[in-house]
């Protein structure tokens, strides 16, 4: 029975008891939900947003923010297309066949958000009183649709190769509560360290019409957050130089591409976030929408990406300056010592106070 799963499903089946009585009539109805989809396929070719800074910096609550804008695609969780690592915006051969593309661009996270449910956290056991969401990406319509795509007419570039796994993601979203809203202008993302260095010359290089938004956390703030979040920032000395490395580029990027590129304060995000959302709507020349207030996925509301256990929806003031309490006094003035000033020069160039 395990070969005849979808790639969704195979991987836990062992786990999992599957009731009779909500199986399907037969495979065949799943045969026809997909053909429903290669029947009526949107195209998702336009430019992308991407929102990459460190992570812990406020990157799943902007992304959650845009989720429910009519004139966007927007990618839940993570954007997980890169190679070698998720951190690396990828390079395709174009001389090879779809395979090998869907090889560079899968993302395994979908298989566990699909037998699973969206969370934060894939591995964290759903809180009382807020279930996991239903997670409706289909890990195999996502690749059917994408070889049939790429067979119909060959890409004849990276971004064409991009553009139609975006088309066969969004498509395979079953759900999907924003998929027909027209007219669609930009497709979002999430994608941690991407718009680092080398890998940020092959994202524009890919979409020289394509923006990125990268949020700026106080230090302090930051660390209190991702020491807490996971034991890869335990180290201090580790974690500094990260939020260093990464809050240059951030200054990088702005300065190579001013038109491009918005800094946001993540602490403006959260203590004021309407004129703050109002401005970056302005930049991406989309209209103003309340749901640009309300953090969501697939429009249903979601509890913050928190390093602490926040089960209330909507954005949540709690992350801001709670360092102060959950520091120690000389981790903090180191933090002061080393890295204030670079955090208050490149705030000074952010787009919003």
């Amino acid at each position: 029975m395990e070969q005849n799963l979808p790639r969704g499903i195979k991987s836990d089946v062992s786990a999992v008891q599957i009731d009779p009585t909500l199986s399907l009539a037969s495979w065949g109805d799943a045969e026809r939900v997909f053909r429903s989809r290669r029947e009526t396929i949107v195209r998702v070719d336009q430019p992308f947003i991407l929102i990459s800074q460190i992570q812990r910096s406020g990157g799943t609550l902007l992304n959650s923010l845009l989720d429910g804008h009519p004139e966007l695609h927007v990618h839940p969780y993570e954007l997980h297309i890169g190679y070698p690592t998720k951190a690396d915006w990828p390079s395709l051969d174009l001389t090879v066949q779809s395979d090998a593309w869907l090889e560079r661009l899968d993302e395994p996270v979908l298989t566990k958000l699909f037998a699973g449910g969206y969370r934060k956290k894939p591995d964290m056991d759903s809180i009382e009183d807020f279930p996991s969401l239903p997670f409706t990406v289909v890990p195999t319509f996502v690749d059917h649709l994408f070889r049939l795509l790429c067979s119909e007419h060959r890409p004849v570039s990276q971004r064409e190769v991009i553009d139609r796994y975006m088309t066969a993601f969004f498509n395979a979203w079953l759900d999907n509560q924003g998929l027909r809203d027209e007219p669609k202008k930009w497709v979002a993302a999430f994608a941690p360290r991407t718009a680092w260095g080398s890998s940020r010359v092959r994202f524009f290089g890919d979409y020289p019409d394509g923006r990125i938004v990268s949020m700026l956390r106080d230090p302090r703030d930051w660390y209190a957050s991702a020491s807490e979040f996971s034991g890869r920032y335990g180290d201090l000395e580790d974690a500094l130089a990260l939020w260093r490395e990464g809050t240059t580029e951030t200054a990088v990027a702005k300065r190579e591409r001013p038109e491009q590129v918005f800094v946001i304060p993540y602490e403006s995000l959260v203590r004021d976030p309407e004129p703050v959302m109002r401005r970056l709507a302005t930049w991406l020349d989309i209209s103003w929408s309340p749901s640009l207030l309300v953090p969501t996925f697939n429009r249903l509301p979601v509890r913050p990406n928190s390093s602490y256990d926040l089960a209330v929806t909507g954005i949540r003031t709690e992350s801001v300056d709670r360092w102060r309490g959950a520091l120690a006094s000389e981790v903090a003035a180191t933090i002061e010592e080393r890295l204030l000033e670079l955090h208050a020069d490149v705030r000074a160039i952010a787009d919003v106070a």
